[in-house]
């Protein structure tokens, strides 16, 4: 009983230093981008349209009317053993909201044939509920001056209703 009592304390102890770590994040990326963090989500960037396809993970939040993804280095063991480690860079942008003409949700397939310049980007079709729930569907962001950007977002409809608010 008591090994269990204190594994509950260090599991608690660890908790909060977790809860503490991320309060300091968001407290830096608030103060960077000069306002308050209104949603943020997990996504995966896919790429952009007529560009070369990626798959960076990393967060999409939005801060006043802009929209930043940021991905992160991940650890990658396997590689670590087996071939010589590449220097990883940071991917970050942003957009502001007002640039944004159209989002819709479309085929992974869609996407990616769009990202490699086999499809304009205003040839992607939106797919139903139907497709959605039974395919991998991605979210396309087509904006005024760059094209469209293609996001695996874990909380798409979530992101959709940030978006909507002024």
């Amino acid at each position: 009983m008591l090994r269990i009592l204190s594994l509950n304390i260090a599991l608690e102890d660890t908790m909060t230093h977790v809860e503490d770590e991320a309060k300091k994040f968001w407290e830096e990326i608030e103060k960077e981008r000069g306002g308050k963090v209104n949603f943020f989500t997990f996504a995966t960037f896919l790429g952009e349209s007529g560009g070369r396809q990626v798959s960076l993970g990393g967060l999409l939040y939005v801060v006043k009317d802009v929209v930043y993804f940021e991905d992160f280095e991940k650890e990658n063991w396997f590689a670590k053993i087996f071939s010589r480690r590449q220097k990883w860079e940071k991917t970050e942008f942003s957009f502001d909201k007002k640039k944004i003409i159209e989002i819709r949700l479309v085929s992974k397939g869609a996407a990616l044939n769009c990202i490699a310049g086999y499809i304009d980007e205003a040839e992607t079709k939106p797919i139903s509920k139907l497709f959605a729930a039974l395919f991998q569907s991605v979210v396309q962001i087509r904006l005024k001056s760059r094209g469209s950007l293609f996001f695996d977002i874990m909380r798409n409809k979530d992101f959709l209703k940030a978006l909507s608010k002024a």
